[in-house]
């Protein structure tokens, strides 16, 4: 008997030590796929940064992933808390001792939410960006930014998030290679309604004013964006808020495997300012042959979003969202306002107790106001954080992609499509696309490396 328990310890040590090494392997493939996949993508490469795109699903995803995580961990215990128990046989109760009381493990059932530990965690960093990529414009300084987040779980398996977020970009296009410049008849004192490209309008121009030939070029009809240098330089303001909740659902196998999910509603809203002033700008309608008045960057949106782990262990944890969202309201030139899906992994690799790296394949939805339709960019998210001693911590992370459908497509451009002159000659002598001159948006594209420092929990990019 004695003998046949030592070869079956000695077995399940082996099993233990060849999981032990397959776990390990798995760790170091995973890392080591992460830096592949992140050195094989090539700088220059740009982000079209949908920036409420990102708050909303992020903030999505990163209260889900700590509900999901630690109902994981809890299961983790739990099993090992019944094996010890089944392996080690309970002394036989004796009159004069009386039976102590005994905890029940309960498994939990498919539709009801499963226990994660309550409380408040919070967030506050301060940060600086960094373009990547030439912005043709004369600087690259971006004015900073900070983050304050509070999520709170008021019982075992909700949790609620609250946050006010900044983001730093300068999108690329916008000062960088020449465009078409158009004139509307109108401002020249001529009959007509459609623009007309200012090289057809060389003798008229010449008797009103001398043309600037960075503005509207006689000859070549059009405006030179890198000699302008107009300052393109977006501060982002988000507000967020999520609520998760934590369900089982029963999978069919091995007689009904409980799976956590996570279901979250969210409400996004951003403002922003654009070099240092509000974000009013001319904008051209292209369906309408005219311009209007608009926000670039104010929008609300709302979405409902399930989040899946499909792996965690001590080292590695991942998940993947996916779910709807809508704006709240159609602005400037939106067109539709149908349900766009968003998509999203996580990835994250714990180096160390203190260090974490994550990557995050990305789908992006957005459609900002100066957009008729919402634009799809795969983007691809990866950084690293640090806790330097608690509560501080260090964050840097990079992102990059580009827009899948960006408005004015078909003439490849991103950022400036056209520019067209609407009072003259201040559209000549004084350019400026908030007052005399309208702007075709195309994609907008901008990539960079954001560096924060703060307190409290680090969470994954930006939020």
């Amino acid at each position: 008997m004695n003998r046949t328990l030592q070869a079956g310890g000695e077995s399940c040590g082996r099993n233990d030590r060849k999981r032990e090494r397959t776990a390990r392997a798995g760790h170091l493939w995973a890392l080591g796929l992460l830096v592949v996949c992140v050195a094989a993508v090539p700088p220059a490469l740009a982000v079209a940064q949908s920036s409420d795109a990102v708050a909303s699903g992020l903030g999505a995803a990163g209260a889900a992933n700590g509900l999901l995580e630690q109902a994981l961990s809890s299961r983790k215990i739990r099993r090992q808390t019944q094996a010890q128990g089944a392996a080690t046989p309970a002394p036989a109760p004796s009159a004069a001792t009386p039976i102590p009381f005994a905890e029940t493990i309960e498994t939990p059932k498919p539709g009801i939410p499963y226990p994660a530990v309550p409380g408040i965690h919070y967030t506050v960093d301060i940060g600086s960006s960094f373009p990547n990529g030439d912005t043709g414009y004369k600087t690259n300084n971006l004015p900073g930014t900070f983050d304050a987040v509070l999520f709170a779980g008021p019982d075992a398996y909700t949790r609620l998030q609250v946050g006010y977020y900044q983001l730093d970009e300068y999108p690329i296009g916008f000062d960088t290679g020449a465009v078409p410049a158009y004139l509307l008849p109108s401002a020249l004192g001529l009959t007509g309604t459609s623009r007309v490209i200012c090289n057809a309008l060389g003798p008229q121009l010449t008797m009103k004013i001398v043309p600037n030939p960075n503005v509207c070029n006689p000859y070549t009809g059009q405006a030179n964006l890198a000699a302008l240098q107009n300052d393109a330089a977006v501060k982002d303001r988000i507000f967020i808020a999520t609520f998760s909740k934590l369900i089982y659902v029963s999978l069919p196998i091995q007689g009904g495997v409980p799976y956590p999910i996570v279901v979250t509603p969210n409400y996004v809203a951003r403002r922003a300012s654009i070099g240092g002033a509000d974000d009013v700008f001319q904008v051209w309608n292209p369906t309408n042959g005219t311009y209007q008045t608009d926000h670039l960057r104010t929008d609300e949106t709302k979405g409902v979003f399930l989040t899946f782990p499909f792996a965690k262990s001590s080292k590695l944890f991942a998940t993947y969202t996916i779910g709807p969202q809508w704006l709240v309201n159609t602005n400037g030139l939106n067109q539709d306002n149908h349900a766009q899906l968003f998509q999203f992994f996580d990835i994250r690799y714990f180096a160390t107790d203190r260090t974490t790296f994550f990557f995050q394949p990305t789908r992006l939805v957005d459609e900002l106001p100066n957009e008729p339709y919402a634009i799809r960019t795969p983007t691809i998210i990866a950084g690293f954080n640090h806790i330097i001693v608690k509560p501080f911590f260090i964050q840097g992370w990079l992102g990059y992609g580009t827009p899948q459908n960006p408005p004015g497509g078909h003439s490849g451009r991103i950022g400036v499509v056209d520019v067209t002159c609407i009072q003259f000659p201040q559209c000549v002598s004084d350019p400026n696309p908030r007052t005399n001159t309208a702007v075709y948006f195309g994609g907008l594209k901008a990539s960079f490396f954001n560096l924060q420092v703060g307190i409290g929990t680090p969470s994954v990019i930006p939020l």
